[in-house]
């Protein structure tokens, strides 16, 4: 049984020149799943999830929570937010600063009439599941850490055991190390309450570890649902690719039959099908770089040569490197017993297998051309 169920959903901002937010979504999650929305900046991601809980109204589409509709626009149908039976929690934790921690989770149980004794009982039970003692909840939300006002803002989504819990980007104002810790809680929670949730985020590191399924999305439009592993080892586009941290190695071209590279020296397999020129895209992990000459010369490999090294950056256990094929920047991480230096003549291999290849439909500009977070 689905939990919920999305269908052609549309939201136009603006009455003339509008801008479509989303276009056509549609989605389905089933009972006790994570569903991660995960995109760059001004893909929709958001805008869905605010249409879900009827923070925003759309133009067109069809919103079912189990075997209720909760927005129709065709029947003119929009149960408000109050009523839909969900959780949410902000990025900017959107706690009450005049209540303390313990009255801002038992806020929903107050708001349904629940009686003193079952609101202390829900509250305890949940404080204790997200790791909140009783001298945290009797402090106000400007008394308590980013992380602290975090778990607050967990339990009190949690505490009425809502039908979904919706998360909009919860973890992006805190620290590296807080969020990489609050990532695991809400795995954790969510394995221990089975709450079935709509998580949005740009981090593909917290998209992976949080989501049951990832919907990748560009342009108001989901491009690919699937499980992490299969978004991550088969990207439908090379946009999803770069979204999953691949990097564009070397455009390749067909020219009387015989294939080059545009950007680079490449020689190896040709791309199999009928396009005249192909991106050919691979992690940053699987690349190999040597000095100039020295690459791989066997059958399985690509090979893409002139590269001359523009930068080295320290990342602590790894190294950045940044190498430049005819003007194009190709920027590379390595662990640090291999040492380069900025002018250095390079050649990249990478095995056929760990490559994707993707018809090159249009020009690819510097800033589209950027992984998100890995």
């Amino acid at each position: 049984m689905s939990d919920l169920k999305v269908k052609d959903l549309r939201k136009v901002f603006g009455r003339r020149a509008g801008v479509v937010a989303i276009d056509d979504v549609s989605l389905e999650v089933p009972q006790a799943e994570m569903l991660v929305l995960v995109g760059p900046s001004g893909c929709g991601k958001s805008t869905t999830l605010r249409c879900l809980a009827g923070l925003e109204n759309p133009n067109a589409g069809v919103i079912e929570f189990g075997d209720q509709t909760i927005f129709d626009a065709q029947r003119k149908i929009a149960v408000p937010i109050h009523r839909r039976d969900i959780g949410l929690v902000f990025q900017n934790y959107a706690l009450w600063p005049h209540l303390s921690g313990w009255n801002n989770i038992a806020f929903p149980l107050k708001s349904r009439w629940i009686s003193r004794a079952e609101r202390r009982r829900r509250v305890g039970a949940i404080a204790e599941v997200v790791d909140l003692d009783r001298a945290l909840l009797d402090k106000r939300p400007g008394q308590l850490s980013g992380g602290q006002q975090q778990r607050v803002a967990l339990a009190r989504a949690l505490v009425a055991e809502p039908k979904i819990v919706m998360f909009d980007e919860p973890l992006s104002n805190l620290d590296a190390a807080l969020r990489e810790q609050l990532r695991s809680e809400i795995r954790r929670l969510h394995e221990e309450i089975r709450f079935t949730g709509v998580y949005v985020t740009h981090d593909l590191a917290e998209a992976m570890a949080v989501g049951d399924r990832v919907a990748a999305m560009t342009d108001g439009a989901i491009v690919q649902l699937g499980r992490p592993d299969e978004l991550f080892t088969t990207p439908a586009t090379s946009r999803i690719a770069r979204m999953m941290g691949y990097r564009r190695v070397c455009v390749i071209t067909r020219e009387d039959g015989r294939w080059s590279g545009t950007d680079c020296d490449f020689s190896g397999p040709a791309p199999d099908g009928p396009a005249t020129a192909y991106e050919l895209l691979a992690r940053h992990d699987r690349i190999t770089v040597a000095r100039a000459g020295a690459a791989d010369s066997s059958d399985h490999v690509h090979r893409v040569r002139g590269g001359v090294v523009a930068g080295v950056g320290y990342l602590g256990s790894e190294q950045e490197l940044n190498v430049d094929f005819k003007g194009r920047d190709v920027r590379l991480v390595l662990p640090l017993d291999r040492t380069f230096a900025p002018g250095d003549r390079v050649d990249l291999t990478v095995r056929v297998t760990d490559t994707r290849t993707f018809p090159l439909t249009e020009r690819i500009d510097a800033s589209t051309d950027q992984e998100t977070n890995t």
